[in-house]
């Protein structure tokens, strides 16, 4: 595949991760709006709702796993710059090789898994075991999107970094 096509799906995944994450925002201002609303209801009018602690809950997983692709893209995420510092370019390029095989590797474990068990949902009807009921086919979706999204960003990331390291290493 060449830098162009890659150049172009990676911002595709970028303009699909920067959705996410307006998605993901519209989701913290509902969270938050809600339990000011439960809050009020609970204590001044002595009248809680049943759904708002639940629900919550479910779409802080939505968050989470809306907004972590975004993060890696945008750098966001934990980094230990000190220990990379110590050593000279080839070695750094290497350890950074590895830490991405490996977070690749736990992405794509995160996605087997998520995918499971949305799928073990889906067949067997799953409901959370509450007042509410709500069906999981419509939760665990979000994961394994989020975990698509997050090893799609990681992928192309780490292709188009490392192609254009080595094209600078060519012009040195």
């Amino acid at each position: 595949m060449s830098n162009h096509a890659l150049s172009l799906t990676y911002n595709t995944i970028k303009r699909m991760n920067n959705l996410c994450i307006t998605l993901a925002s519209f989701i913290v201002l509902f969270i938050s709006f809600s339990v000011f609303v439960d809050v009020i209801l609970r204590y001044f009018f002595n009248r809680p709702s049943i759904w708002v602690t639940e629900v919550s809950g479910y779409l802080f997983m939505y968050i989470i796993f809306l907004g972590t692709a975004y993060a890696l893209q945008d750098e966001f995420h934990i980094n230990v710059n000190f220990v990379l510092g110590q050593f000279k370019y080839p070695a750094r390029r290497i350890i950074s090789l590895i830490t991405s095989v490996f977070s690749m590797a736990f992405c794509l474990v995160l996605l087997w898994q998520t995918s499971v068990m949305s799928w073990s949902a889906f067949k067997g009807h799953w409901v959370s075991p509450t007042l509410l009921s709500l069906p999981y086919v419509y939760i665990y979706p979000v994961m394994v999107f989020g975990s698509l999204m997050l090893f799609a960003t990681f992928l192309l990331r780490t292709i188009l970094e490392f192609k254009a390291e080595k094209a600078t290493e060519k012009d040195r």
